[in-house]
């Protein structure tokens, strides 16, 4: 048996329609030459793909199978499409980075630091945004590396056929208020207070929700947003507490401008990766991985 191409365009046609004929449209050819080519399919296969019974397609339980291949195979060479018209399109002289919002400042500054010497001659371009998002820009070839926070749960998921990854750092997430007057937290976290948190599609959000459910934390939401630094802006204001991660409040900690709410409360060692997709093979995007790589193995030889 021999997989034709044209069988996955066939089989989404005739789902989008539920019509022979109007898949045929679909496929600029006639009812009959379409309605060959599906019993073609069922004769090559060996078993039914559709139900003949209905006024309106239905797709047997092995055909309903076959359709969800043909789709994850029509998505796959999608992305392979779109990531092969961004690559062809880019300034080969730029490194393109996707950085998790509250990352993209202290700690991406920080990060590029460590390599001065191997980026002077490239333009390097940030863009801010979350973790899924990101990880999605990635994929399409819309940038070269993403930087964000990850766990294993969140790793595990990905296919590491198509995207590799290298451990680059780790921050601590904390409770935080702003003073009153007289010097004292603004809020108490454990009586009901109003939550400054991100939004919905944000990595830190799931940790936070977490953490509110395991302490059993009465709260009102505030205020939500993808971007930490509005976070901590408005948690200066004394509007709210907020989790943050230590690097972006550290001045702001040891200054007196903000206060722990309690230890206990803190997130530890929440950790930071770095993604590139293994569908890229420019050379300045190996150089800086393979670079990466010798740096992380270095720290472990260390320990």
């Amino acid at each position: 048996m021999q997989l034709e191409i044209r069988w996955i365009e066939d089989l989404l046609a005739l789902e989008e329609s539920r019509s022979i004929s109007k898949a045929a449209e679909i496929r600029f050819i006639s009812q009959s030459a379409f309605t060959r080519r599906l019993q073609h399919i069922e004769q090559s296969l060996g078993f039914q793909v559709v139900e003949r019974n209905f006024r309106d397609i239905q797709f047997t339980e092995a055909g309903q199978i076959l359709l969800s291949t043909a789709k994850e195979i029509a998505q796959q060479l999608n992305e392979t499409i779109t990531l092969l018209h961004n690559m062809e399109k880019e300034n080969k002289l730029s490194i393109k980075f996707a950085v998790a919002h509250s990352l993209a400042s202290s700690f991406f500054t920080n990060f590029i630091q460590l390599f001065p010497s191997h980026l002077e001659n490239f333009k390097l371009e940030i863009i801010a945004t979350n973790v899924n998002e990101g990880i999605n820009l990635l994929k399409e070839g819309a940038c070269d590396f993403m930087i964000c926070y990850a766990d294993q749960a969140l790793i595990s998921g990905m296919n590491t056929r198509i995207l590799s990854h290298l451990k680059i750092g780790q921050t601590d997430i904390i409770p935080v208020t702003a003073f009153t007057p007289e010097k004292q937290a603004k809020f108490d976290i454990y009586q009901y207070f109003p939550l400054i948190t991100y939004s919905s599609k944000a990595y830190l959000r799931v940790l936070v929700n977490q953490l509110l459910t395991k302490h059993n934390l009465k709260y009102r939401v505030l205020y939500e947003t993808d971007n930490a630094n509005n976070v901590k802006d408005l948690v200066l204001q004394g509007l709210g507490i907020a989790w943050l991660p230590a690097l972006t409040i550290q001045h702001e900690l040891e200054s007196g401008l903000l206060q722990i709410c309690d230890d206990q409360l803190i997130y530890r060692n929440q950790d930071i990766y770095i993604f590139k997709s293994n569908l890229a093979h420019r050379e300045s995007i190996s150089q800086l991985w393979n670079i990466l790589k010798m740096e992380q193995h270095l720290k472990t030889e260390q320990k």
